[in-house]
């Protein structure tokens, strides 16, 4: 394990410390504004995933740098019947147990999954490639260990993303460069781990600005708030082509 990767594990251990369970509400919160701006991202995937096949609900997934569980408890609750949270920190495994007892959780190191080939039908990450050292690696370990497909929710390589995004995130004592993805970054990173072995590779490319948006219609009537969100994304729909996020589905 990279000295980086030491120094992370050690940092998340005290940011997901159990006594700080409050501090991640937002992941099993019913309220509709949070739900719809946590969730928007994994429901686009789905979107693509249901298109090629109608039998995903029968898919075993693993979340890769799954940190207290959010994806898998999204997963969970869309019906899907075998859901595996995998993280470098012990105490966000812990966390991710208190939400939902019936999570299977593993603690594993995203850029070096220690489990077999085709492991899990479909395996997928949100926002978690960037905080490795070796981003790469976690996107051809995510293709090694999946059998069925990948799903990958992270920053688009963009001039207004590189322009007003984070490039440095700090979280304790660890630290890590943003990482950012293209199209054509995904289709070769595929193409030479794979060869001419996969089905799909398909790469949306859209806004997302949670902070932001959430910030603005926070100064709204609660009762005003999810629909004003809604809009504002509805409007940034038309310039999606020029947008900071992208959500990427491979299917083998």
């Amino acid at each position: 394990m990279l000295e980086q990767v030491k120094q992370q594990q050690s940092a998340y251990e005290g940011i997901y410390s159990p006594e700080q369970i409050s501090s991640f509400d937002f992941h099993i919160t019913s309220d509709p504004l949070t739900r719809y701006l946590r969730d928007r991202r994994l429901i686009k995937s789905l979107e693509v995933l249901k298109k090629y096949n109608n039998d995903i609900l029968n898919w075993n997934i693993l979340i890769s740098c799954g940190g207290v569980g959010g994806e898998g408890i999204f997963f969970k609750k869309k019906g899907f019947k075998s859901v595996t949270v995998s993280d470098i920190s012990d105490n966000s495994l812990k966390i991710c147990n208190l939400f939902d007892p019936e999570i299977s959780t593993i603690m594993l190191n995203g850029e070096s999954l220690d489990i077999p080939d085709n492991s899990y039908d479909l395996v997928v990450v949100q926002d978690g490639l960037h905080h490795l050292p070796r981003p790469v690696s976690g996107f051809t370990e995510m293709l090694r260990v999946a059998k069925k497909g990948i799903v990958v929710i992270e920053p688009y390589d963009s001039f207004i993303g590189n322009l007003i995004g984070t490039e440095w995130e700090v979280q304790g004592d660890a630290v890590n460069y943003v990482f950012r993805w293209n199209k054509r970054m995904v289709t070769q990173t595929v193409k030479s781990m794979m060869l001419k072995d996969y089905k799909l590779i398909k790469v949306l490319r859209f806004w997302d600005h949670s902070l932001a948006v959430s910030k603005i219609v926070n100064k709204l009537p609660k009762s005003l708030q999810y629909k004003a969100a809604k809009i504002i994304y509805g409007l940034l729909k038309p310039f999606d082509i020029f947008g900071n996020m992208m959500v990427s589905v491979v299917l083998k």
